[in-house]
């Protein structure tokens, strides 16, 4: 690029940036445009009842009569029409089950799920660890369209129990069951939605069945959904827990991700039989999932990022599972609720292809690596060390194993290449005005001594997909989490903070130093100190590791362990690969057969020679014209 192209697009960047800096809008001009987008919404929520989350069909209105004018009625009824203001007041009484693995708080508002938390588990600053967002909602509420031209969301609704446990509390020994019970005062309160919970010990679950008792005079559209939400947040870094936060669903037998990437709403309908969807974040997820061989109809999702002080955000999600109703005197849809963690062999004893929602790296590629290597690896060595940390100092050592006779080839190639040094740099100063005939000469020197040059980067390109799957692992599997090694490596799955800065690095985004980053990067300099002798390459040297210093300070310190023992090992072996044959002279290849299938550099050399014969031809000829 010459110097007038250079400065053209320096020219270009400052007038992008002053155009920006000219048309962005003022903080003022911002929050009156979102006040008005926020009234416009309102409005038309309130003129369009039963939309407010997507969930009815499109012509909901032509099938829902309607409204009776309700100006001189009380609010209650107003919201809720003649069916529900009944059971719009109340009294929210709660009591708690708890199991070996959790406590459930269930409440008569809604008749639902108010706060799940799990006892095996804590948040990033030790506090139990709560996935339901109740200061949302609570979660595994029905929602449908009543026949009277209102959204009903029995979050908000009061229900009866059908009994209460005395002292509001109850420690399972094996199974519970109870009732909640939505009575309308129709035909002699022989109209009524009825949600029964079964509570028991040995996992995550809570199994839910929503029944019907001749709702089809209240009802329209003749569909219902059961809905909940996001798990609440349980990580430091906001920003990387929302990069894991998604919907999943399976429909059609198909999984299909929903990712809110954006602050504007985003919305999507699903239609076909419907097995399960999962909200998850970082490590946790709550799910729901058919059972009994009952099949959901159809799904929705709703999404939205938010942004938080400090450059933080979130995701948070809306998804319901939707269920056809079909007008029967008593008809149920079962369900299983399933809170918990995102652990692999958890997830797939819970539904057919629901561990595809861990994140491990890319299908074909990335994946099998971690499924069934990395992942079983790991668990056959925490067996037997409980220390993760020294789980994958030996892991590392496994690897190493068995890429040795891969590596012990490629040392021994660069160590010829070294030794090549004194060779190569006569012929680039013989041939340095014959850039084509300074290669082939190369090449015929790396063929005579047996020399691949590109050795040296086979073991590095075979061991990627390992260091790929390790990466997803270390930042997204539950057994690694809040899991401490040795001193200030409190976190395997973190980045390991030895020193804090007292600023951030412009560009770089660097507020601290990763003491295995560090460590990783001094290893890698000693590595190739110890094998590039090429002048040329000699500023790769220093490059390189400062590079990969500032890129891994922020990875997990897991991965930099295995990168700093993988280094390390590699180096011991260099070591000896040298000592033990420094001292042998640098001899040709003796070939036993003249005939001799040729190799990639014989073609390669061929192919020059070719091109350089074709060269000359056409040079002569524009010669002689």
């Amino acid at each position: 690029m010459d110097r007038n192209a250079v400065i053209g697009f320096v020219l270009i960047a400052v007038l992008f940036v002053v155009w920006m800096i000219y048309t962005t809008p003022s903080p003022e001009e911002i929050q009156r445009q979102q006040q008005q987008e926020q009234e416009l919404q309102q409005a038309q929520q309130d003129q369009r009842p039963g939309t407010e989350r997507g969930e009815v069909a499109d012509d909901v209105e032509a099938e829902i009569p309607a409204a009776a004018d309700t100006t001189d009625a009380d609010p209650a009824t107003a919201r809720y029409g003649k069916w529900f203001s009944h059971l719009a007041e109340g009294k929210d009484v709660t009591f708690t089950v708890e199991t070996d693995k959790y406590e459930v708080l269930f409440s008569s508002r809604g008749g639902s799920i108010k706060r799940f938390t799990l006892k095996n588990f804590v948040t990033w600053d030790d506090e139990p660890l709560q996935l339901i967002d109740w200061a949302r909602s609570s979660d595994y509420n029905i929602v449908f369209a009543s026949s009277d031209g209102r959204f009903i969301d029995t979050k908000d609704l009061y229900f009866r129990f059908s009994e209460y446990p005395s002292g509001g509390r109850v420690v399972l020994s094996d199974t519970m069951s109870f009732v909640f019970e939505a009575i309308l005062p129709v035909r002699n309160d022989s109209v009524a939605l009825i949600k029964r919970f079964v509570v028991k010990n040995g996992g995550f679950t809570v199994d839910l069945d929503v029944e019907m008792v001749n709702m089809s005079e209240v009802i329209a559209n003749y569909e219902y959904q059961v809905t909940f939400h996001s798990p609440a947040l349980s990580e430091r870094n906001s920003v990387e827990e929302a990069s894991f936060s998604e919907a999943d669903v399976m429909v059609n037998a198909s999984r299909n991700s929903f990712n809110a990437d954006d602050t504007e709403i985003k919305k999507e309908l699903f239609e076909g039989d419907t097995e399960w969807i999962v909200i998850k974040n970082k490590y946790f997820l709550n799910a729901l999932m058919v059972r009994d061989g009952f099949m959901g109809d159809g799904a929705y999702i709703e999404g939205r990022m938010f942004k938080y002080p400090n450059e933080g955000q979130r995701e948070v999600y809306e998804a319901g599972i939707r269920v056809t109703y079909r007008g029967e005197e008593r008809e149920s849809s079962s369900f299983t609720i399933f809170i918990g963690p995102m652990d692999y062999d958890l997830l797939s004893e819970q539904y057919k292809g629901m561990e595809q929602v861990l994140s491990l790296g890319w299908q074909f590629v990335v994946r099998p690596f971690s499924e069934y290597l990395v992942m079983p690896l790991f668990s056959f060595l925490h067996s037997f060390i409980p220390n993760y940390g020294f789980v994958i100092i030996l892991f590392s050592i496994i690897i190493k194993l068995l890429l040795y006779p891969l590596t012990k080839t490629s040392m021994r190639s660069m160590q010829r290449m070294q030794k090549l040094q004194p060779i190569i740099t006569e012929l680039r100063e013989k041939y340095k005005d014959d850039q084509q005939k300074q290669n082939m000469e190369m090449m015929k020197i790396y063929k005579e001594y047996g020399v691949n040059p590109a050795g040296g980067c086979l073991p590095m390109v075979l061991q990627m997909p390992i260091l790929f799957a390790l990466f997803t692992i270390f930042r997204s599997t539950i057994e690694l989490r809040n899991q401490p090694f040795v001193s200030w490596i409190d976190d395997l799955s973190a980045p390991d903070i030895l020193l804090s800065l007292p600023f951030e690095i412009p560009v770089l985004g660097m507020s601290f130093v990763s003491g295995l980053a560090l460590m990783m990067a001094i290893t890698m300099f000693v590595q190739q100190k110890m094998t590039i002798k090429d002048p040329r390459q000699k500023s790769m040297v220093y490059i390189m590791p400062v590079m990969f210093w500032f890129l891994f300070n922020a990875f997990p310190s897991g991965l930099n362990l295995y990168y700093f023992m993988f280094n390390l090992l590699s180096i011991g072996q260099q070591y000896m690969i040298n000592k033990r044959h420094e001292d042998e002279p640098l001899e040709k290849v003796k070939r036993k057969d003249g005939k001799q299938k040729k190799g990639w550099m014989e073609r390669a050399m061929a192919n020059m020679q070719e091109k350089a014969k074709e060269q000359q031809k056409s040079s002569k000829k524009s010669k002689k014209f």
